[in-house]
């Protein structure tokens, strides 16, 4: 079969859903060799040129919801009769308006709108409220990340369980516990201004993902005199003019960084001490297992699918509980032995997710799909 694969998000800003698609472009040579495959791309990729067909999509300067209106429903329909493609698969849930021949298939990584509405803008609701269900509905598989998401996309949509699929994210090879040499460990240091002891987070800066929580953490591991600083790694997200000024004022404690580059993020996760995750709700939760990859004991929120990816790999409460987040901290700290515990545990866990359970779930959806 040919299969198309929307991936305009290459080039973008990372996020959970543009590592998403790298994974599966990066996975799918190695694993299928029966069907064709071609990118609707803005640029050329590094992307495998024998196993890929590029093809490149005008990047017009129209804003972006017109833009790609217009490639959806005028553009793509035509390029699909063109190549003769049989699926369209969409790393998000964008597909033509039209339903035609062709299948389609799109992934939805959560619910969030619906699950927590609290951390989201009225108009961005409707707009979801409105985009979602007519996706569902011209999708002929629905591909989502977890267990949890699916539950949800079932009880929040209606969707009968039989059309979803569920293939769980991983992490690719860089995700490992490290040996750093000394000026390895400076550069790095040097480069993001990193204390020589951190706690870590990584993820987008946004209220869903409970900053405040990690900031109140803070402030009663301040009260119970540890001295150790919170290193925020992330993107502004909504709501992040709402504690920003709460982390100016712990700037002594609190580190900011903006922006990390793929290739630093790893080296920043080994040279954490522990990483914390108190976030309210999640799709999947990419973060704590590239952590538990990287060997790092892990506290986070016991919720929607943390609780499936996090497990016995980490120590998991209420994301409101900040004081057992804050004992668990301070056990870590002083406790040798049960910190090498978690330790291993993280690494046990994130075992379990590999790419090649994953990615053959999804081939094999597209094959039964002929």
């Amino acid at each position: 079969m040919n299969i198309g694969i929307d991936a305009r998000l290459l080039g973008e800003k990372i996020t959970g859903i543009t590592r998403y698609l790298i994974n599966v472009l990066e996975y799918l040579p190695l694993y299928d060799t029966k069907n064709n495959y071609s990118l609707f791309t803005y640029k050329q990729t590094e992307f495998d040129a024998n196993f890929y067909k590029h093809h490149i999509v005008y990047n017009s300067k129209l804003p972006r919801q017109i833009k790609e209106h217009l490639w959806l429903n005028f553009t793509l329909p035509k390029i699909l009769d063109k190549e003769s493609i049989d699926i369209f698969f969409t790393p998000y849930i964008l597909v033509p308006l039209k339903k035609t021949s062709k299948k389609n298939v799109i992934v939805i990584h959560d619910v969030m709108t619906k699950a927590c509405p609290q951390f989201f803008t009225t108009y961005y609701k409707k707009y979801m409220s409105v985009v979602v269900p007519k996706a569902i509905k011209r999708a002929d598989e629905i591909v989502t990340v977890s267990q949890s998401a699916k539950n949800d996309i079932v009880r929040y949509y209606g969707v009968q369980p039989d059309k979803i699929t569920v293939t769980q994210i991983w992490t690719d090879g860089k995700y490992k516990p490290l040996t750093l040499n000394h000026v390895q460990i400076n550069q790095i240091k040097k480069k993001f201004d990193l204390p020589e002891i951190f706690i870590l987070f990584v993820g987008a800066l946004e209220e869903r993902k409970n900053i405040t929580g990690i900031l109140k953490i803070s402030d009663i591991l301040k009260s119970r005199h540890i001295d150790i600083k919170i290193v925020l790694v992330g993107n502004r997200g909504f709501g992040f003019d709402r504690f920003e000024d709460e982390i100016i004022k712990r700037k002594d404690r609190v580190l900011l960084i903006d922006y990390v580059l793929e290739q630093d993020l790893p080296l920043i996760y080994n040279l954490a001490k522990i990483f914390l995750f108190p976030s309210y709700y999640e799709g999947f939760g990419l973060p704590p297992l590239e952590a538990m990859k990287c060997g790092l004991p892990v506290l986070a929120g016991k919720n929607s699918s943390l609780i499936e990816v996090v497990s016995d790999g980490g120590l998991m409460f209420e994301s409101e509980d900040y004081d057992s987040f804050a004992s668990s901290v301070i056990e870590l700290l002083q406790d040798k032995k049960f910190y090498e515990s978690m330790k291993f545990k993280a690494l046990m866990q994130s075992e379990k997710f590999k790419p090649e359970n994953e990615i053959t779930k999804l081939i094999e959806l597209f094959n039964s799909m002929n």
